[in-house]
């Protein structure tokens, strides 16, 4: 079996966010081209897959950053990614144009030069005025209603105050 077989069966047989995490992490890794991908689902018979399929997006730093996409645009918000902010970098998710999003893995957050590094980096997204969020993995597959209603909450607040 090939990396675009196991994509193709993962995307068929698992829910909609386990196969689009597995595909997206293909795609990024470059064990799967996504004019591949697409070409194995024929658009009459599959457009469900085709339309998943759809919402790769290869600049995703990371699986985490996937699931919170997934479960926010599911809840019909807009996410944009990877969204530079002058001294900082570039954050991981904008949503609806007001609210960031830092998901946060602990395997990449682990050491004190990392810690020292994320106090910045949010420091300056409050100095830049983008408010944001610090989600964490366990928050995303454990307590995903409570997260995108975080996500809501935090729109209402620093929106309203737009």
């Amino acid at each position: 079996m090939t990396p675009l077989d196991i994509v193709c069966q993962s995307l068929r047989c698992l829910s909609p966010l386990e196969g689009l995490t597995i595909a997206e992490s293909a795609v990024k890794k470059g064990q799967v081209q996504l004019a591949a991908l697409r070409a194995r689902f024929p658009a009459a018979r599959e457009k469900a897959m085709l339309n998943l399929i759809g919402r790769i997006r290869p600049q995703s730093g990371s699986i985490i950053e996937t699931i919170a996409r997934y479960l926010l645009e599911e809840a019909g918000l807009t996410v944009e990614l990877q969204v530079n902010v002058p001294g900082m970098g570039h954050l991981d998710l904008f949503v609806d144009g007001v609210l960031g999003i830092e998901a946060d893995g602990y395997a990449h957050h682990s050491s004190r030069e990392a810690y020292r590094e994320d106090r910045r980096r949010w420091n300056v997204t409050v100095m830049r005025g983008v408010p944001t969020l610090r989600v964490t993995f366990e928050m995303l597959v454990r307590e995903p209603a409570e997260f995108v209603g975080m996500v809501r909450r935090g729109l209402a607040v620093y929106g309203a105050a737009r």
